[in-house]
């Protein structure tokens, strides 16, 4: 005849479920307490969340120009040696991934233009005209209806920023490129990573 589980036996079996939980808590807790302290708050979660706001999407299209002087209008680019045959500059709006928590700090981002085998790091400008190479925030929008953007240079959840950037190294038709926008200490994928359309128009429309 099979023998019974006793209401001893039960509670044992109850019981070591409840150390193997507890066990589980303490370590949670001591992970929590371990973690280093950061600049807005402490622990192990605080310390994820702020790093979830490195990452950029592209929102959008990209619009290309050609590598004319005084395109577009609201940044007025002059380039080193204009071509209107070369493809010059791009303009994109950025945003941060859907559910991040955090913010990027533009004025500490790095901008790397890719072509032809050539890293070109550019320079941010705020000035007008833009002098060639560089980078610059155009515009400042928020995603809320009815709300306004602050004017800070903080990428925050519910804002986009409208970018745009040059390179020293214009590039030819069908020619490939890439638009690297980093914040500090991260290495992320690019931006835009496309080739220029086979015949190079004053404005382009890229994605």
């Amino acid at each position: 005849m099979n023998k019974c589980c006793t209401r001893e036996e039960a509670l044992t079996g109850f019981g070591i479920i409840v150390l193997i939980l507890g066990i589980i808590v303490v370590l949670y807790i001591i992970l929590m307490l371990r973690s280093p302290v950061t600049g807005t708050g402490n622990g192990f979660l605080h310390a994820f969340m702020d790093n979830t706001g490195n990452i950029l999407r592209s929102v959008g299209p990209v619009t290309a120009f050609s590598a004319v002087n005084g395109t577009p209008h609201d940044v007025d680019a002059r380039y080193p040696e204009p071509d209107p045959g070369r493809m010059g500059s791009v303009e994109l709006n950025v945003a941060l991934f859907i559910g991040n928590m955090g913010g990027v700090d533009f004025d500490k981002v790095r901008v790397v233009w890719i072509s032809n085998g050539i890293a070109e790091t550019l320079p941010r400008s705020d000035s007008r005209p833009l002098i060639c190479p560089g980078w610059t925030i155009v515009a400042r929008y928020n995603t809320i209806p009815l709300k306004n953007v602050n004017s800070n240079n903080i990428l925050d959840p519910d804002e986009q920023f409208e970018i745009f950037a040059c390179p020293k190294n214009t590039i030819e038709a069908y020619q490939q490129f890439s638009l690297v926008i980093a914040p500090v200490g991260n290495v992320i994928p690019p931006l835009v990573s496309t080739s220029a359309p086979p015949m190079v128009q004053p404005v382009m429309q890229l994605m």
